[in-house]
């Protein structure tokens, strides 16, 4: 555990399992329902092989697993090399949360190793990617479109966060455009890798589609203008698709910070927030100007004394794990703090209590490190082992802030996390 503390909140209420659906919805994948195939005795031509096809799911799974844990699911991916479909699907049988990949997809002569992650982390994203999402008895899945945006936007920026991005990236003929705007819009060197390997991947699964539909290639240097006047669900067009995936590298949202499970604009870049670059793309998203959660979860207690809630893992105000790749699942509520837009998070030196209990102001001796979070009601999945220095017990707390940035409440008694050997 060598990382310094990364405090960013991730807004997230847990999904309820519902009966088996599918999605890439009713039957449909990540491409529309086609018959096209590519068997298996064509596997050496192109596209990536059985080996790699199979490291690529065990290194996105391997990081979403516990993720998946903790909202009380299964990940299962179900790999289908032999399949010679080329599309991929999610689907849900009570607490297993489906993905199926297949091998037919893999072995197209577009795909790439990061084309194949994204439809990977497509798929992963109609579990987990928030609103949009599909009405009636699919209503668990985000829809094509908002998958596609959490691919880009969190999945495979959190998949190649630790991957030598430089090197990989100077290996590929990155078209000016693209790399004009990562270099904009991401201050260091790796981020603006990771931009680009996001926007040729998102290339890749389009080039892909339209070489099977026969249609015009798609680019960076000419988005869809079409303007949707309602959210479209199903597959939106492929130069709309590669839009997405551009914007999603661009957006410099944190990863760790969850997209909304009710609210569209957490966890987003977004256009009430004045973020016209890496927002949803209006050729398949029309913004609303409802974001309110239509089951609202009980109110907490409002705050006592003007103390913020203390945050909780299960409802409890302390956590030991043994384990430093266990994702610990924070909950923070601050909603009931009138006029409060956002959150400043703080934790504590390992084996230190804050010097300042309650108070209105950062600790000035034993802090290590905190942040301002816009929203105010979530959960953050800490990560012990990349973002916390060492074993020890540490203590987290919170208070809110207004638009202006001023205070609004006092520091909550701290939530307590004993890292034990």
């Amino acid at each position: 555990m060598t990382h310094y503390l990364r405090l960013l909140l991730s807004f997230f209420i847990t999904l309820t399992p519902f009966v088996e659906t599918v999605a890439c919805v009713g039957g449909k994948g990540f491409f529309p329902k086609n018959n096209w195939r590519i068997p298996i005795e064509q596997k050496s031509r192109s596209g990536i092989n059985e080996q790699q096809f199979n490291q690529i799911i065990d290194k996105i799974a391997g990081i979403y697993r516990p993720i998946f844990q903790s909202k009380g699911a299964q990940l299962v991916v179900q790999r289908l090399w032999s399949d010679g479909t080329v599309n991929a699907f999610a689907t849900r049988q009570g607490n297993n949360w489906i993905v199926q990949m297949y091998g037919g997809l893999a072995r197209h002569g577009e795909i790439t190793p990061d084309g194949f992650a994204l439809v990977l982390c497509h798929e992963i994203g109609h579990h987990l990617g928030g609103v949009p999402r599909y009405a009636g008895a699919n209503g668990w899945a985000s829809n094509e479109g908002q998958s596609d945006y959490f691919a880009a936007t969190k999945c495979l920026r959190r998949a190649w966060q630790a991957d030598q991005n430089e090197d990989i990236i100077s290996k590929m003929g990155i078209p000016s455009e693209l790399r004009n705007k990562c270099e904009a819009e991401w201050g260091n060197a790796n981020d603006q890798a990771i931009c680009m390997r996001i926007g040729m991947a998102g290339l890749s699964t389009t080039r892909m589609f339209a070489v099977l539909s026969a249609g015009r290639m798609p680019a960076f240097n000419s988005p869809d203008p079409t303007q949707v006047n309602t959210t479209l669900d199903s597959h939106p067009p492929y130069q709309c698709r590669l839009d997405t995936y551009f914007h999603g590298g661009l957006c410099t949202v944190d990863y760790n910070e969850e997209i909304g499970q009710n609210n569209p604009n957490i966890g987003t870049c977004n256009r009430p927030n004045g973020e016209e670059t890496g927002s949803r793309r209006l050729c398949w998203y029309k913004p609303s100007g409802d974001n309110t959660n239509p089951n609202p979860p009980n109110p907490p207690t409002p705050p006592t004394d003007g103390i913020s809630p203390t945050p909780t893992v299960n409802g409890q105000t302390s956590f030991v794990s043994s384990n430093p790749n266990q994702l610990i699942p924070i909950a923070i509520n601050l909603s009931q703090v009138s006029v409060a837009v956002a959150v400043v998070l703080e934790a504590s030196k390992p084996n230190t209590s804050f010097s300042n209990p309650n108070g209105t102001t950062a600790d000035p001796v034993n802090s290590l490190g905190h942040v301002i979070i816009r929203g105010t009601q979530g959960t953050y999945y800490l990560s012990p082992a990349n973002q916390l220095p060492g074993w020890g017990s540490y203590q987290l707390r919170v208070l809110a802030l207004d638009a202006n940035g001023r205070v609004l409440s006092r520091f909550s008694n701290p939530f307590t996390l004993v890292l034990q050997r």
